[in-house]
């Protein structure tokens, strides 16, 4: 008899991982939040416009998307054709699945949130989620999470095998050192936010003055430093102001305000309206 501790754990929960071969929208909870997971989600057909961490793509057929947990997605219009098939992962699943992948891999995963595949290698995909799908639903397979490890495993794999061959990853978006600074300013920012707001800081991190930060931010982003900054906390303010019914001195404590006043009129300068105006209304 074979012991049962090996393959114990045969539960994998919807909340751990979910897919899908025919949804008509992202699978987030609202229009705008965190992802909360990492789905990867291919566009079958029609488009929809999406905003990941400020930055706006129209997601249409033949695309790959790659959204992390961390990241604050908006889906804005969406064609009535819309079709994707995706896969929804809890971050230890996420985790789990890529363990020793390359960090360059998941950089430019991170960087690059969607990625043209072309209608054959989706065409290829819909076999390979048909058969990741079969597996998931064999709940009688004493070895179902195990094998659904290694099918997601084998997924990434040949993602980044694609990635990794593109002439694109070769060449174009080969990263240079601008664009290395300008990852690194945008990963202190996320570290950052909620206690620093002035790119003097976020300059200083990097040794290189915050003009030059400025003219980096820019040149990858059409914004510079300071409204990157400052569009990245407004972010995060929305999404706690919408996900939760917290006192406004609480969010103003978490975000450093050094007051609810000053708080409410750094939100209403960039947005024009208060928080509680943005709150009643959303």
């Amino acid at each position: 008899m074979y012991p049962n501790e090996i393959f114990s754990n045969t539960e994998l929960t919807e909340d751990e991982f979910a897919i899908s071969m025919a949804g008509d929208k992202l699978p987030l909870k609202s229009r705008l939040a965190k992802a909360g997971k990492c789905f990867i989600c291919y566009c079958l057909n029609g488009e929809a416009e999406i905003e990941v961490n400020l930055t706006r793509h129209s997601f249409v057929k033949s695309e790959i998307m790659v959204i992390f947990p961390s990241q604050i997605v908006e889906q804005k219009k969406i064609s009535p054709d819309f079709s994707i098939m995706y896969f929804t992962l809890a971050p230890h699943i996420f985790q789990e699945v890529t363990f020793r992948f390359p960090p360059s891999f998941l950089n430019f995963l991170h960087y690059h949130f969607y990625y043209r595949v072309g209608d054959e290698i989706v065409k290829e995909e819909v076999v390979r989620f048909k058969e990741i799908e079969e597996k998931y639903l064999d709940t009688e397979n004493v070895c179902r999470r195990e094998i659904l490890m290694n099918l997601l495993r084998i997924y990434f794999l040949e993602l980044f095998n694609k990635i990794r061959q593109d002439e694109l990853t070769q060449t174009g978006t080969k990263h240079n050192r601008k664009a290395e600074i300008y990852e690194e300013f945008c990963n202190l920012v996320m570290r950052n936010f909620k206690k620093h707001r002035d790119v003097k800081f976020y300059a200083d991190t990097l040794h290189i003055s915050p003009k030059y930060l400025s003219i980096i931010s820019m040149e990858h982003s059409n914004f510079g430093a300071k409204q990157w900054i400052d569009d990245y906390i407004i972010l995060e303010m929305k999404v706690r102001l919408k996900s939760t019914s917290d006192s406004f001195q609480k969010i103003a404590d978490e975000f450093n305000f050094p007051d609810l006043a000053f708080m409410s009129k750094y939100f209403k300068t960039r947005v024009g309206i208060s928080p509680s105006e943005f709150r009643k209304g959303n």
